[in-house]
């Protein structure tokens, strides 16, 4: 498969090499990144099975699950302008979405300088392979992305359009990872060292919320009665628009119309994405080597920040709540502060709280919302419920890390059992992260719905509380912050989002059967809730987690 992937790049030799790279070397190092890429074990560093195969099949499965998903949606339109523009647009934002959150770490690795600096190497060489590398998955996932559209355009539009569809994709590949490039270039010239990494993290969340943002509120904003005969009209504007470029030279092709407006997309479709590249890899990559370097050296000097010793009143009162033995608030206090400092974790994270917040918004945005229609219903059950979704961010979020080579600090721990630990670990990242979130959205509810919908409030609270615990419990007890993210992805993740969507449905729906069965019926549930979350944290925790578990999950050289 390597060898095949790899013969791709043999008639770019030429464009290769004018980018100021040596071709050999490229392809070396490119086989030496998707070697690594085909070894990487499938979850935890203990485990010897090759599992990276299957993790990019059930990726792939996924991936054409979303593209037959929105394939329903533009399955209805007529007018192949907009077929394709819709098409492209889905594949230019998944793949921005995979950039900002998957390739990031690839960008901008500096690991591979130390080996590879005092070799005889040309400086475009590494960079070129690192886009290779991003290119070779992106063009993979836009694929995916696309099959199920590809086969509606055989059968709408005929097989010649369907085929200048693939060759479109690839180039849209190209154009968003140029586009990736000049926002990552634009980012480091605003700020260095520390600051610079701080702001890229906050830039992914936002970029990757605005992302999902745009896509579930346009969604919603269509009238679904006029997608059959939906034309997108093509104003001076839209031939700034990259999704434009493709659709317009697939219209060309396919009904052989060559006017003005259609060369224009043509010329664009075909000059812009090529030049993109070549600017990205002739001039823009040694300048993305100098900030890289800037960077390794800045982290190299870096100060080291002093903290106050007086933990502050939030702290204080959620550990007098949630943790009672020494085991646990020791825990409880080192992953308070870690939590707060590591970025991948928060990297992580944050998005979900952003497509929660979203998911609540996007369905009420239309022309007939009303607030007292809105506050008159039972809805905040489904506003409340929504936030369960966090629970599965939350558990293997606290797994992601570069802390790999210090895990043998957390099995020096003086404890007979682990399970305090890992007690401590999801306690803490639940009352800082989740707790406030919570606090100001049932704050919301109240205002809307009244006082009298507190307890509910409160019965949601406990239900998340024990799925967050549930959820971390149950996944293989991993030290905190010491797994690649590459690692606990894939088609366990995926059935996990699954299961708890099943899960959360039916708590809610019990919930609000309560609750229509006769007022406040739904009280029954808080000692239901509280009896439960007293056994997982008391017995069935010590049964789950001890040290032999955690010996065969975790690796300590």
């Amino acid at each position: 498969m390597i060898r095949f992937i790899l013969s791709l790049f043999i008639p770019f030799k030429w464009f290769i090499e004018k980018m100021g790279a040596d071709y050999q070397q490229f392809i070396r190092i490119l086989n030496l990144k998707l070697t690594l890429d085909d070894r990487r074990v499938s979850k935890f560093s203990r485990r010897k099975e090759n599992g990276q195969g299957k993790m990019m099949v059930r990726q792939s499965i996924f991936q054409i699950f979303i593209g037959a998903l929105f394939g329903m949606f533009i399955i209805l339109i007529k007018s192949p302008f907009t077929f394709y523009y819709m098409a492209h647009t889905l594949v230019m934002v998944m793949m921005a979405m995979m950039i900002i959150s998957e390739f990031t770490t690839i960008l901008f690795d500096t690991s591979e300088n130390a080996i590879i600096q005092p070799l005889p190497i040309k400086g475009n060489t590494v960079s070129l392979a690192r886009n290779a590398h991003v290119f070779i998955y992106l063009s993979l996932m836009a694929f995916n992305l696309s099959v199920i559209t590809l086969i509606i355009a055989f059968f709408r539009f005929g097989i010649f359009s369907g085929l200048i569809f693939i060759f479109t994709i690839f180039l849209n590949v190209l154009f968003t990872l140029f586009f990736a490039n000049i926002l990552y270039l634009c980012i480091m010239r605003l700020a260095s060292g520390e600051r610079l990494k701080n702001l890229l993290m906050y830039f992914q969340i936002a970029i990757a919320v605005f992302f999902m943002a745009a896509y579930q509120i346009g969604l919603k904003m269509i009238d679904r009665s006029v997608i059959t005969d939906m034309v997108l009209p093509v104003n001076w504007y839209t031939y700034l628009f990259p999704p434009a470029f493709f659709s317009g030279l697939t219209e060309a092709l396919t009904l052989f119309i060559f006017d003005p407006p259609h060369l224009k997309f043509i010329a664009e479709a075909l000059i812009v994405p090529p030049v993109a590249i070549y600017i990205t890899g002739k001039y823009l990559t040694p300048v993305f080597n100098r900030k890289l370097m800037e960077l390794e050296q800045g982290d190299r000097v870096s100060k080291i920040k002093t903290e106050s010793v007086r933990e502050s009143l939030w702290y204080r009162l959620m550990a007098a709540i949630f943790v009672s033995k020494q085991d646990e608030k020791a825990a409880f206090k080192l992953m308070w502060k870690m939590t707060g400092r590591e970025r991948q974790f928060k990297q992580t994270l944050l998005p979900s709280v952003g497509y929660v917040i979203i998911m609540i918004i996007a369905p009420n945005i239309s022309h007939k919302f009303s607030l007292s229609d809105l506050a008159s219903g039972d809805k905040y059950i489904f506003v409340l419920y929504i936030f369960m979704f966090i629970s599965a961010g939350l558990s293997s979020s606290l797994l992601i890390g570069n802390n790999s080579s210090a895990s043998w600090i957390f099995k020096a721990l003086p404890s007979s059992s682990p399970a305090g630990f890992f007690k401590g670990c999801i306690k803490a990242a639940f009352a800082r992260f989740f707790i406030p979130l919570y606090l100001i959205i049932a704050m919301v509810v109240c205002t809307f719905w009244g006082i009298r919908v507190l307890p509910d409030v409160l019965i949601a609270l406990l239900c998340i509380y024990l799925f967050s615990l549930l959820l971390y419990y149950f996944q293989q007890p991993g030290f905190p912050f010491t797994l690649e993210k590459t690692a606990i992805q894939g088609g366990s993740n995926t059935t996990k989002i699954f299961g708890l969507i099943i899960l959360t449905v039916i708590v809610a729906f019990l919930h609000k059967f309560l609750l229509h069965w006769f007022d406040f019926a739904s009280i029954i549930l808080i000692p239901l809730y509280i009896g439960a979350i007293y056994y997982v944290n008391r017995i069935m925790v010590y049964r789950k987690i001890s040290w032999q578990e955690v010996d065969q999950v975790n690796n300590y050289s």
